[in-house]
């Protein structure tokens, strides 16, 4: 009875944390791997050690059972995985697509999945070149780290660090920019208002609310985020507040 509720155990902790990281892992997301690897190492110890306590009072075929409920369990962890997925493909044979589908056949879309902590990243195409941008609903401009400044051809010898701002990390100040253009899948926004952190203090860049304001609707549905362009909506998830 130990056995199998160690195993029940297992099965649910390890669905609730790919909900969470989104599945399948993002083998470029280093934070996402990690986490992973750690729950999977984890779970292992948890299931031989069940195993062998169950083998020493009950012998093999306590074993041979455990095999067949961890593939059912593990069948049931791959479709709920691809949940979305299978929603989708059997509205579609209905003849009636989801909203989702729908969007995409006549706007500009991007799909972001939810990472391990909770943040949506995109791979994102500055002026020409790939830099990983964490979206970030708080900051109100785009906000790109010092280091990674030159090779998005910013001058940083002319920066002026010279607007306040709070992060997390305290005060601190950046130098205002303009960025020619800002690509996310299919998207394209040019000339858009940013900024440069000072050098150290930022590690990953930062999608912030000069870019998202000029989608057309930004919406959430599960573990992903979706970026249109061009979609009229009258109730927007990030919508401007009407001018005084």
């Amino acid at each position: 009875m130990i056995f199998w509720l160690i195993l029940a155990i297992f099965f649910v902790t390890a669905l609730v944390l790919l909900s969470g990281a989104g599945f399948p892992v993002d083998l470029q997301d280093e934070d996402a791997v990690m986490r992973l690897v750690y729950s999977l190492i984890l779970g292992s110890g948890i299931v031989v050690a069940a195993t062998g306590r169950a083998i020493m009072h009950q012998g093999w075929r306590i074993v041979h059972y455990g095999l067949v409920w961890s593939c059912v369990f593990a069948t049931m962890l791959v479709a709920y995985s691809f949940r979305a997925d299978v929603q989708a493909g059997l509205a579609e044979i209905r003849g009636v697509p989801m909203q989702s589908v729908a969007l995409s056949q006549a706007r500009v879309e991007a799909e972001l999945r939810r990472g391990w902590d909770g943040h949506y990243r995109a791979d994102a195409i500055v002026n020409g070149v790939g830099m990983r941008l964490m979206v970030d609903t708080g900051a109100t401009m785009v906000l790109i780290p010092y280091e990674q400044a030159s090779a998005i051809g910013i001058d940083t010898g002319g920066l002026d660090f010279s607007i306040p701002v709070m992060t997390a990390n305290g005060r601190s100040t950046v130098a205002p920019i303009r960025i020619a253009s800002i690509g996310v899948g299919q998207i394209m926004v040019r000339d858009v208002p940013a900024a440069v952190a000072q050098p150290g203090r930022l590690q990953t860049g930062l999608l912030g609310m000069s870019f998202l304001d000029q989608l057309g609707e930004t919406s959430f549905q599960g573990d992903r985020l979706f970026l249109r362009q061009g979609f009229a909506s009258d109730s927007p998830l990030f919508k401007k507040a009407p001018a005084n």
